[in-house]
């Protein structure tokens, strides 16, 4: 497994004008190989079993540009947390 910083939550200013984010604790994360049909938001229903959870697969996989447009057979990383 591997390391990566999660910089996932953001803090707002005193007028919730100007967003920055944060960085969380290191987290492991495993590598996935995209299915044909997958979203994130199909991967984070199937593997933690809510679709809420798809942001945290977009954070640390910053080469996904679209998020339904991933590609059969990329190679994704997944939080273990």
């Amino acid at each position: 497994m591997a390391i990566y910083s999660a910089l996932s939550r953001y803090s707002l200013d005193e007028n919730g004008q100007t967003a920055t984010r944060t960085a969380d604790k290191a987290t492991s994360y495993s590598l996935y190989t995209v299915r044909a049909g997958d979203t994130l938001e199909r991967i984070s229903a199937r593997l933690f079993g809510t679709t809420e959870r798809y942001w945290e697969i977009a954070d640390i996989n910053p080469q996904i540009k679209y998020p339904l447009g991933l590609v059969l057979g990329d190679v994704i990383r997944i939080p273990s947390s």
